[in-house]
C-alpha cells in the first residue's frame, strides 16, 4: 500500500509540473446599442496558487479598451490561496460604477454563433452561419511566432468575410498582425458572439502562453462591428 501511495504522489507530482492553469472567461454583456462590450477572466496560477482577475471593457467599433476600462488583480502574496472567482467578484465590485457609467447590462451577453467545443483544439479557419439573420461568415485565422520557450512572441489577425442573404460580401481585417505579444505560443478562436442589435461582433480569443511549468490558458478579445 504504501509503495502504492508513493507511486500515486510521483504520478501527481509529475503531472503537475508539465501543466499550466486555465483561466475562466465571463462575458459581462454588451450596452443596449451594442457598442461597448466587458469581459474578463480570473483563475489561480499553478506553481503558487494566487488567485487573480482580470475586467476589459471595449469599445467595439475601434477594437479597443475604453479608457480607464481595465481592471485588474494580479497574483500576489495578498491573493495567495485565495480562490480566483472570489477576487473576481472583488474586482466586478471595484469596476460596477465604471461599467453602470457606460451603460453595460450583464443580462445582454449576446448570441452565440460560434462555439469551439472543449474535446477538439481551436481551428485556425472558421464558417457558419446567422440563422435568424441569414448571414454567413467566413473566418481566417492567421498566426506569426518568433522564438522559442520563455523567449516566444507571437501576432495574429482575422479575416472576417460577412455575407448578406441578398448575397452581397464584405471583408474585414480584425486585429494587429504586427503585435508581437511576449510569452505567448498560440492563439485559438474560442466563441463568436453577436449582440442584439445584430451589428457588434465580439470574437473570444484563447492564448496559449508558455511557462516554465507548461502551457497556461488566457482570454483576449476581437470586435468588429458591421
Amino acid at each position: 500500500m504504501r509503495k502504492t501511495a508513493l507511486a500515486i504522489a510521483l504520478i501527481l507530482s509529475l503531472s503537475g509540473a508539465f501543466a499550466g492553469d486555465v483561466a475562466n472567461f465571463v462575458n459581462l454583456g454588451f450596452s443596449a446599442d451594442g457598442s461597448r462590450f466587458v469581459f474578463g477572466q480570473y483563475g489561480v496560477t499553478d506553481a503558487d496558487f494566487r488567485g487573480y482577475a482580470d475586467i476589459w471593457c471595449v469599445e467595439v467599433a475601434k477594437n479597443a479598451f475604453l479608457q480607464g476600462g481595465v481592471f485588474s488583480t494580479p497574483p500576489s502574496s495578498a491573493t495567495a490561496g485565495r480562490d480566483g472567482s472570489g477576487v473576481f467578484a472583488a474586482l466586478q465590485n471595484k469596476a460596477a460604477s465604471f461599467l453602470a457609467k457606460n451603460g453595460i447590462d450583464s443580462s445582454r451577453t449576446g448570441r452565440s454563433l460560434y462555439v469551439q467545443t472543449g474535446e477538439n483544439a481551436p481551428g485556425s479557419a472558421l464558417s457558419f452561419r446567422d440563422f435568424e439573420r441569414g448571414t454567413a461568415y467566413a473566418v481566417a485565422l492567421t498566426e506569426r511566432s518568433e522564438g522559442s520557450g520563455a523567449a516566444v512572441r507571437s501576432a495574429f489577425y482575422l479575416t472576417v468575410t460577412v455575407t448578406s442573404k441578398d448575397g452581397s460580401s464584405a471583408k474585414h481585417t480584425v486585429g494587429l498582425p504586427g503585435y508581437l505579444r511576449e510569452g505567448v505560443k498560440g492563439y485559438g478562436i474560442r466563441r463568436v458572439l453577436i449582440d442584439d442589435t445584430g451589428k457588434s461582433l465580439a470574437f473570444i480569443i484563447e492564448k496559449r502562453v508558455s511557462s516554465p511549468r507548461g502551457d497556461s490558458v488566457r482570454f483576449m478579445v476581437e470586435t468588429l462591428r458591421l
